[in-house]
């Protein structure tokens, strides 16, 4: 299947939310054509083909719940586009497009669509659960949600397959349960479709491996030796470690003394860059030892113990 390059100027979208626009797709009105807005975090091409096969999948699995997924691609300029099946919209998600659309008040027409989905949209999240995509649904925005002439309830976004990990950025965190997706689709009766599923399952891994190759050799070319900011780190440290300097900072008891320190003023505004000094070299250098990095860090709690913290006119060196 072909698909021409998509232009939405002068278009009116069918709908609008944070991340994207849809409109119908003018070359076939069977069609929608999600339009990622300009300002809004893109994915990477991997992402994008990532996304395709996993809402691949979920269609495969759940075809009267999630809509086909025709296309995902990226143009020239950057611009990412994604082509599904048109899915007929109930009355209250028409509102809450037109509302959005209207810079309108949403209260009313969210109303009417959780009156007319009932007890579909829950139970269609439970089945997403079962099928390993729970927590990829963002189950808070009701108008992801609508229900067709048939009755049939549908989630209308794609699926992501991973992001960036949030507490390690050269790490990736997957958004789907691998064992809950196969167990999903061995259950399915016919073949053919199993096979499908299972070879877009394994091009999901296989993205996501190169993915986390790249990224980690990203992060290996932009490391930097690590012996110029030991020396740094260690050439602030050393002048206001010494024992005249920590026995000084010991005997500052009051708040009345600490504001009146200049010793003490000046080791808490070196605290600060020393820090952030500290965390460049452990994230931002190689070749740094675990030791030295220890090391650094045991130093640096002498001196934050050493200045203390100010606590009810008292300055207290224990933390």
């Amino acid at each position: 299947m072909k698909f021409g390059r998509f232009e939405s100027a002068g278009l009116k979208p069918l709908g609008s939310g944070d991340q994207k626009n849809v409109f119908v797709d003018p070359g076939n009105e069977k069609r929608v054509v999600s339009e990622i807005k300009k300002e809004a975090e893109k994915d990477t091409p991997r992402q994008l083909k990532g996304r395709y096969y996993l809402t691949k999948i979920a269609h495969l699995l759940l075809p009267e719940n999630i809509p086909d997924i025709y296309q995902a691609g990226e143009s020239h300029e950057g611009g990412q586009n994604v082509y599904a099946e048109r899915i007929s919209h109930a009355e209250g998600h028409a509102l809450i497009q037109k509302a959005r659309q209207e810079g309108g008040d949403e209260a009313a027409a969210l109303k009417i669509s959780v009156k007319e989905l009932g007890r579909g949209a829950w139970d269609l999240d439970l089945e997403l659960e079962r099928i390993g995509l729970g927590f990829n649904v963002d189950d808070k925005n009701i108008a992801n949600y609508t229900k067709n002439e048939k009755g049939s309830v549908y989630y209308l976004e794609t699926f992501k397959p991973w992001r960036v990990d949030d507490f390690d950025k050269n790490e990736l965190k997957v958004l789907f349960e691998e064992e809950d997706m196969r167990d999903a689709i061995d259950g399915l009766s016919d073949q053919e479709t199993k096979e499908k599923c299972l070879k877009y399952l394994e091009r999901i891994l296989e993205l996501m491996t190169e993915e986390e190759k790249e990224l980690r050799e990203r992060r290996e070319a932009s490391l930097q030796e690590c012996g110029p900011y030991v020396e740094e780190l260690e050439g602030i440290l050393a002048p206001l470690l010494t024992a005249e300097s920590l026995t000084l900072l010991h005997s500052i008891e009051t708040e009345e003394e600490a504001m009146a320190s200049l010793e003490r003023t000046f080791a808490r505004k070196a605290r600060v860059p020393i820090l952030k000094k500290l965390q460049f070299l452990e994230e931002k250098t190689t070749n740094v030892t675990d030791e030295q990095c220890a090391d650094l860090r045991q130093k640096y709690k002498i001196l934050d113990r050493a200045i203390g913290t100010v606590n009810g006119g008292k300055v207290d060196h224990t933390r």
